[in-house]
């Protein structure tokens, strides 16, 4: 009966707003339906509801307490008004499920304008299930106004929830514990979390675990003082990116679980740190979680070691003069111990332990502390090396910025590359480089061009002589640090594979460094505090490259024994790579036969007078340095040999006492050099050249410059029929070029002659294109000539020929005359007659030779016409002088 009550009066009520409705006049300006207006509910959970009228909105519930508000899709609500009571269902709607919580919005109810009171309401779920029966406490009551919007609250019972974000704090108050395994703190990648509720009785209840968070390492100051109220006080922490639901109350995590990135598990703590939090209901709760840290962990104990090498080398006081790292940096410590590794000039491995220092610039001082034989691990240890003074910009020798493996793969190109650069050969002459530009070819007589110098910059244009041009390392004695010794300790470091100490005040190494069973490339470089030579090195197994330069202070007996030592010892046929430039050496000892796999050997400014035995075909140089030695002649073996060539690409042997070339190699090898350099000595020929017994060479470029007492052009070359592509004989005294020279089955090779500075005054007619059709380059600058040569025109591949500087045993200048018809020659592109005694010019100038010099010939008379065009469009380079008379092109002259 009470049901068909209500209908009855919706009934009426829904005629009497019909009436309402046809009753009403339109004015023309309020097109709102009369006496009508919308009511919306919106539900809240009790624990969160704070109005102002909660007591209104508050409820008994009928049913039990909802899990989650989202539940909820749809309300019936039951309202009375004028004694008559209304029920409508209504749709319920938020963004989502997790705004939800904060509260759901009824779609509009249009009632007439009265009074209403809101009896009772029913929660629907998805399914029009019934979830939730609530009735209102007495005072629920709103009003609706003509064309207005009243909105009214509904309070649910619903399980109070928070949201939680987790961070993982460092926790150090049990730092003498072990680990199960050791890892650091930034490796943790993922974490399992188990909480549970805390009663008032302090038990746990009600546990959730939390599966697989991503975590994320930061490195930050410490602003809240977490760790350590020092200014500027730097910590790291892990925060979890996603957040957790959980109902509110006081919570406690009662175990964890790391992972790392490849989801391992890394430690399971099933009794962390107290870690508590407590959870509101919609409110954003900021949980950490301590993790706990082990002073026994063994990268631990590296951080520790770090820092008392730093105070040990007078860290307060270091700063920084490199380029890797800001001016004046130093090592901080003013942060938590497990990021001590963080420090410039210090590399760690993925496990912390610290693999590389590096404190090369930072200018420290003192001795060593003995902590540095905590570091294990460490593969590489830099306290000085020689290019301390970053006189080379980019030192391939060193390439720090290359990984381990790939420098260890490519060791010998490095320093192969470095022994290049600071022993630049003997270099051609400038008209020459050009010709090789203009080829496209580059070797090393022209390496000095390529990097920027002028001629005048690389030779002594009086004598031709080359210039000392070569980037120095550290000077001898310079000192860049203050090291004075190493502790014992130092042989613990069985890992070690380089270690540089240079440019120091260390006196002596300790006997315990010998222990160092992995290292393979060691200097000592310019220690000249060092007064013997340090034996211990010499009984290292595993060495491969080794810089013994510039500790000049060693006496000759004490280098000799240690290098007699070291080519006995158990690295001996182990060691590639050799540098003992800029000591005392006298005698280059026959032990070094029993380095097989030496290929870099580097002896240049020593003393050396004696090779005491040939050292065999099996050593077998890739670059071999002499240089600036007081050697007179080169043993040779039963065989011929004095070494091995199968990989050489430079054997320099300059300024020394040699009187001949020595016959050491063999034009029959199918092996070619690339240079060899006996250029600043004393020859005046070559061993065997007058018994037959000379065996000749097959090399790319061969040098003979500077030996004035050479004197003819070396025939020899040509009854061996040895193999040259580039030959250098500037400054030789040379005044004949013997009949024969060029004939030979190897003459095509021949493609560059560099016969500057010397006395010839004629060219066999012999050197023409049938004996050298490849020719490109020839260069008789300071010469006698009176008569042009043409012979080297005959080869159509003449692309410079040089003639500057032609002067009789007077002095005067003798070349006047112009070669006629040269611009016919099809491949000439420069053509050098600078300094002579040129006067008029009669004849076509060619724009395909591009390059001319005709500078400092004061009687000159030179018709530009043919050019002018083209000189001015800055496609043809003439040296000239405003001097000279220059007809036809008025604008050379402005």
């Amino acid at each position: 009966m009470k049901r068909f009550c209500n209908i009855v009066c919706v009934a009426l009520l829904g005629v009497a707003m019909l009436l309402s409705v046809g009753c009403s006049e339109d004015g023309g300006v309020d097109n709102r339906e009369q006496n009508y207006g919308y009511a919306q509910f919106k539900l809240y959970k009790r624990a969160s509801y704070s109005s102002d009228e909660s007591a209104e909105a508050s409820t008994r519930a009928v049913q039990s307490t909802l899990d989650y508000l989202s539940q909820a899709y749809k309300v019936k609500v039951t309202l009375v008004y004028d004694d008559i009571t209304l029920s409508q269902t209504l749709t319920l709607s938020s963004s989502n499920a997790e705004s939800a919580e904060y509260g759901l919005r009824s779609s509009r109810l249009k009632l007439l304008t009265g009074e209403y009171s809101l009896i009772s309401f029913t929660l629907y779920d998805a399914e029009d299930e019934v979830i939730y029966n609530g009735t209102p406490e007495a005072g629920s009551r709103f009003s609706v106004v003509e064309g207005g919007l009243v909105v009214h609250d509904i309070v649910v019972d619903v399980t109070p929830r928070g949201k939680t974000h987790f961070t993982l704090q460092k926790d150090f108050s049990s730092f003498t514990r072990a680990a199960e395994r050791e890892y650091t703190f930034d490796e943790i990648s993922k974490v399992n979390l188990t909480v549970a509720q805390v009663l008032s009785s302090g038990s746990v209840v009600n546990s959730v675990r939390i599966e697989q968070l991503s975590a994320k390492f930061s490195l930050h100051l410490d602003e809240d003082d977490y760790q350590s109220s020092e200014p500027n006080y730097h910590t790291s922490s892990i925060e979890c990116d996603s957040i957790v639901w959980l109902p509110a109350g006081r919570y406690r995590v009662t175990s964890y679980e790391l992972f790392d990135s490849n989801r391992k598990l890394i430690e399971s703590n099933p009794r962390p740190a107290l870690s508590e939090f407590i959870v509101e209901d919609n409110a954003l709760t900021e949980a950490d979680v301590k993790i706990t840290m082990y002073e026994s962990d063994e990268y631990i104990k590296d951080y520790y070691a770090l820092y008392d090498i730093w105070k040990s080398l007078d860290g307060e006081n270091w700063y920084y003069r490199g380029e890797n790292y800001a001016k004046g940096a130093n090592w901080d410590f003013n942060k938590d111990v497990d990021l001590w590794g963080d420090q410039p000039g210090v590399d760690l491995h993925s496990n912390g332990r610290v693999a590389r220092i590096d404190i090369s610039n930072f200018g420290f001082s003192g001795d060593l502390s003995p902590a540095i034989g905590q570091l294990t691990q460490m593969v590489e240890l830099y306290l000085g090396t020689h290019n301390d003074t970053n006189i080379l910009g980019y030192d391939p020798s060193l390439s720090l910025d290359k990984s381990l493996e790939e420098r260890g793969r490519t060791r010998m190109s490095r320093h192969s590359e470095y022994l290049s650069a600071i022993h630049p050969a003997t270099p051609v002459t400038a008209p020459l480089a050009q010709g090789f530009a203009e080829r496209g070819i580059s070797i090393s007589a022209t390496a000095l061009y390529e990097q920027g110098y002028a001629e005048r910059d690389i030779l002594d244009m009086k004598s031709g002589v080359a210039r000392e041009i070569r980037p120095m390392d550290t000077n001898h004695g310079v000192k860049c640090n203050g090291l004075r010794s190493l502790p014992k300790e130092i042989g613990e470091l069985q890992n070690l594979e380089y270690f540089y100490i240079a440019n120091s005040d260390i006196e002596s190494l300790p006997d315990e460094f010998a222990s160092l069973a992995a290292l393979t490339d060691l200097e000592i470089y310019n220690c000249s505090s060092m007064k013997q030579f340090p034996m211990p090195i010499t009984q290292l197994p595993e060495l491969i490259s080794l810089n013994l330069s510039n500790n000049a202070q060693w006496s000759s007996e004490d280098v000799e024994r240690g290098m007699r030592a070291l080519a006995s010892g158990p690295s001996a046929e182990k060691i590639q790579i050799l540098y003992a430039r800029q000591n005392q050496l006298t005698v280059l000892p026959k032990e070094f036969r029993q380095m097989k796999k030496i290929g870099l050997l580097d002896l240049a400014y020593n003393r050396i007078a004696t090779v005491e035995e040939p050292l065999g075909k099996d050593v077998s140089f890739v670059q071999l340095y002499l240089d600036n030695n007081l050697l007179e002649s080169i043993p040779t073996d039963g065989d011929g040999y004095f070494c091995g060539y199968d990989d050489a690409e430079t054997i320099s042997i300059r300024s020394n006492r040699l009187k001949k070339v020595p016959n050491i190699f063999s034009a029959k090898s199918i092996y070619t050099i690339k240079s060899v350099d006996f250029s600043g000595n004393d020859i005046d020929g070559f061993e065997g050249e007058d018994d037959g017994s000379y065996r000749g060479i097959r090399v790319e470029t061969f040098t003979l410059a500077n030996n004035p007492r050479m004197k003819k052009y070396p025939k020899c070359l040509a009854t061996t029929n040895s193999l040259v592509a580039y030959i250098i004989l500037r400054g030789c005294g040379i005044t004949e070029i013997p009949k024969g020279s060029f004939v030979y089955d190897n003459s095509p090779s021949l493609m560059s002659l560099d016969l500057s500075y010397n006395r010839l005054s004629d060219l066999p007619y012999e050197m023409h294109a049938g004996n050298l059709p490849y020719l490109y380059g020839v260069e008789l600058s300071y010469n006698c000539f009176d008569k042009f040569p043409y012979e080297p025109l005959d080869a159509a591949t003449l692309t410079v020929l040089s003639l500057r500087v032609q002067r009789d045993a007077n002095g005067n200048r003798c070349l006047d005359e112009w070669p006629t018809g040269i611009g016919s020659h099809t491949g000439l592109r420069a053509l050098y007659l600078g300094s002579n005694n040129l006067g008029r010019v009669v004849d076509t100038i060619s724009p395909y030779i591009y390059i001319l010099d005709i500078s400092d010939n004061p009687n000159i008379i030179f018709d530009a016409s043919d050019i002018c065009d083209y000189w001015r469009a800055g496609v043809y380079m003439l040296m000239y002088d405003k001097t000279q008379r220059i007809l036809n092109c008025d604008y050379m002259l402005e």
